[in-house]
């Protein structure tokens, strides 16, 4: 008789121990987020002519710059930003050329207040 019941509990011991060693590897702790916010920038991907970039730069109060862009015909691009607060936005469309310039015709200039963990910025596509 006690062979029998070692016979049906080997099974059933076997499974407990199993998973509660693959639980502890199943619940991982979600890794922190190392900036507050996100700025994600959209427009219509349609809208865009000739193949060229999207580039968004935040100013912030002090001065420190962010700078992201992105192929005009994704349709979106995320920023993260360092901390909630006031930017200046800058949004213009760039071509890498040997003439590359500083500034570009059918740049648009905003100010941004970013303060909720994700900002949404619906633009039109600059020329």
């Amino acid at each position: 008789m006690r062979s029998y019941l070692v016979l049906l509990c080997s099974p059933l011991v076997v499974a407990v121990a199993a998973w509660t060693a693959l639980a502890a590897c199943i619940d991982a702790p979600p890794e922190p987020r190392t900036s507050p916010g996100r700025l994600v920038v959209g427009w219509d991907p349609l809208a865009c002519r000739d193949p060229h970039r999207l580039v968004v730069e935040l100013r912030d109060e002090a001065g420190a710059v962010l700078s992201a862009s992105t192929p005009c015909s994704l349709g979106t691009l995320a920023i993260d930003v360092a901390h909630f607060g006031s930017y200046r936005a800058r949004i213009y469309a760039w071509v890498l050329d040997p003439t590359a310039r500083p500034t570009a015709p059918g740049e648009r200039i905003i100010d941004l207040t970013i303060d909720q963990p994700i900002a949404r910025w619906d633009v039109t596509v600059p020329p």
